[in-house]
């Protein structure tokens, strides 16, 4: 009899044990669910904004890449404008008097020796440093 007690008593406290549990188990079903539906409307919501700064970005991408082109093509434009213009102004070398080549020849090697670091003022230095064993 004491054994049939003792076997009731067990199973009720199982049983209760079983019930808690489940009840457990529901409540976490549900807070999962309620948790899966949220991360989905985040992540909706994100991808949302994430899609319009995506967007603005590729259209201000779009913008800078065709203000570029533009002043790409200007310069060129201006380029050849201005290679025009030095095509016209150019001199060719025999063109001028001999007299001005005469003077212009004298100023420029007056101006030559007067500027520093030019090869005529520099003098020749010595290696301070070791010498190189070479090798045979």
């Amino acid at each position: 009899m004491d054994s049939n007690v003792q076997l009731s008593d067990e199973v009720v406290r199982k049983t209760q044990s079983y019930e808690k549990i489940k009840a457990e188990a529901e409540k976490c079903l549900v807070q999962s669910e309620k948790l899966s539906k949220e991360k989905a409307e985040f992540e909706s919501a994100v991808y949302s904004k994430f899609v319009l700064v995506l967007n603005s970005k590729k259209a201000k991408l779009r913008e800078l890449r065709d203000r570029l082109s533009k002043i790409e093509s200007s310069g060129k434009a201006l380029q050849e404008e201005d290679e025009d213009e030095f095509t016209d102004k150019t001199v060719s070398f025999n063109e001028g008097s001999d007299i001005n080549e005469e003077e212009d020849d004298e100023e420029s090697k007056e101006d030559i020796k007067n500027l520093p670091g030019t090869s005529k003022s520099v003098v020749a230095a010595r290696s301070k440093g070791p010498k190189r064993k070479s090798r045979r």
